[in-house]
């Protein structure tokens, strides 16, 4: 099992969502995605969006009709570092 990291933005962005009412499924989907990344972050199914051009992988989530990246790499040892959680462009 990985430790999860996050970058101030990240976690700033995750907080203000946790604390909307409003976006009570986006929050439940991100923290989903998180605990399976937190569980097996080699698995492919984590690594089929890469962002060259900035170094990170993309995982996307789907609500409100909207689609969101969880934007991750690998850290030292077990560690894996969310960088942002922002909406797709």
């Amino acid at each position: 099992m990985a430790t999860l990291l996050f970058s101030p933005q990240a976690d700033d962005l995750l907080s203000a969502l946790e604390a909307d009412p409003a976006h009570a499924l986006l929050v439940g989907r991100i923290h989903t995605a998180l605990d399976l990344l937190e569980t097996d972050p080699g698995d492919s199914g984590w690594r089929r969006r890469r962002f060259q051009n900035i170094g990170v992988w993309g995982i996307p989530i789907v609500a409100e009709d909207v689609e969101w990246l969880i934007l991750w790499e690998p850290g030292e040892d077990d560690s894996v570092v969310m960088r942002s959680i922002t909406p797709a462009p």
